[in-house]
């Protein structure tokens, strides 16, 4: 099953591999961002960051992130106070992993410090990255991170989307690497076998090797969002949704990915009313 949000409400969407809503239950939240699922003692977790702001409404909730039953029931929950930011620092949380070897929780906090943290499975504050730990320099904007076990150990694989580049540490926080080429705003992740998709905001996916070596490129690339009001189009002076444009398989603004076992890939975009797309390994 393929676990999204849905584009409009607050409220978690589950998909069989041929898009059938099989169950959907509503969520305490402004704006589901960043989803992810992990394994507690046998018992599936969901995990939602809500960045608390949905366009043309209110936020009902501040920046948070929840812990869920599948479900959709609250187990618990992390705010700006748990991330023990300075006052004046912004905070605005995109994404989140579980390493599977720990149980340590992965936040990154992609629109507002900049930083990605590491919580102990009781949730307690360990450990506060900011990119500056290795070579490769701070973080632009660490949209989404992941905890990738295709080598048999844990490495998390952060997207600094605004420096176009994949930074990568161990579960220690130690920096292990930068892919620095090749790349142009990546956004998320998934894995099967041994590849890696990178879902690019600017309509393009990456497939990586176990060794980070592009394998091929999938999508129109930085040229398509010169259309005026991307990712969405204007009206006017008006913006409103780009759906009535996009033709059935061409990307537009991939923002979210997974894949199952026999890697057929999934992604989200993000536009106003949102799309998902579902490409079949041949």
């Amino acid at each position: 099953m393929i676990v999204g949000g849905h584009p409009e409400l607050p409220r978690i969407l589950v998909f069989d591999p041929e898009g059938r809503v099989h169950e959907e239950f509503d969520v305490p939240v402004t704006e589901n961002h960043g989803l992810a699922v992990s394994d507690e003692q046998g018992e599936e977790r969901l995990w939602i960051v809500d960045i608390a702001n949905k366009y043309g409404q209110q936020a009902r909730y501040p920046v948070q992130l929840l812990k869920c039953t599948m479900k959709g029931d609250v187990l618990a929950r992390l705010e700006r106070k748990d991330f023990k930011l300075p006052d004046d620092a912004a905070f605005c949380i995109t994404s989140c992993t579980v390493d599977p070897a720990t149980g340590c929780l992965w936040v990154a906090d992609g629109y507002g410090s900049h930083k990605v943290f590491r919580f102990s499975p009781q949730l307690e504050l360990e450990l506060t990255l900011d990119g500056t730990e290795g070579n490769a320099g701070a973080f632009n904007q660490p949209h989404s991170i992941w905890a990738d076990t295709r080598k048999g150990v844990t490495e998390l694989y952060i997207s600094d989307r605004n420096n176009d580049r994949i930074q990568v540490y161990a579960p220690d926080g130690s920096f292990l690497r930068c892919l620095s080429e090749g790349f142009v705003t990546p956004s998320a992740f998934a894995t099967f076998g041994d590849y890696m998709v990178v879902a690019e905001l600017k309509a393009r996916l990456v497939l990586l090797d176990g060794k980070d070596r592009i394998l091929g490129v999938i999508g129109p690339g930085p040229d398509h969002v010169k259309r005026p009001g991307w990712p969405n189009r204007l009206e006017g002076e008006k913006t409103v949704s780009a759906l009535p444009l996009l033709k059935p398989g061409a990307f537009n603004s991939p923002h979210g990915v997974c894949a199952d076992p026999d890697g057929n890939i999934y992604i989200s975009e993000w536009l106003i009313g949102g799309r998902w797309i579902k490409l079949a390994r041949q």
